[in-house]
């Protein structure tokens, strides 16, 4: 019982985890031309450079926090694909051997 109620609160906070990061991403993205503007108008800072690398670390964020969901994600439901596959090739030998059981 104690187990069932831990494995749903995992998943009832990775949703809420992935509820945050899809809502601040579309913020941060979306705003993302407007926050170059106003380090280029308040900053003094025309560098190109400095320009370029305020834009990416405005792209990194999510782009971090998305590998952080990933790895929560694969904590929390496992690695579907991975069994998915694991089962799959189980399933693919034992039907070989079988096969090769009726021909001899």
């Amino acid at each position: 019982m104690e187990s069932a109620k831990r494995r749903i609160n995992a998943i009832k906070d990775f949703y809420h985890h992935l509820g945050k990061f899809i809502l601040a991403s579309a913020v941060l993205l979306s705003l993302k031309q407007n926050i170059v503007e106003w380090v280029l108008e308040h900053g003094g800072n025309t560098d190109p450079n400095f320009l370029q690398w305020v834009d990416w670390n405005i792209l990194a964020v999510p782009i971090i926090w998305g590998i952080v969901i990933a790895v929560q994600a694969c904590a929390v439901f496992g690695y579907p694909l991975i069994k998915n596959w694991e089962e799959r090739q189980v399933q693919k030998y034992l039907k070989e051997d079988e096969s090769r059981k009726t021909t001899n």
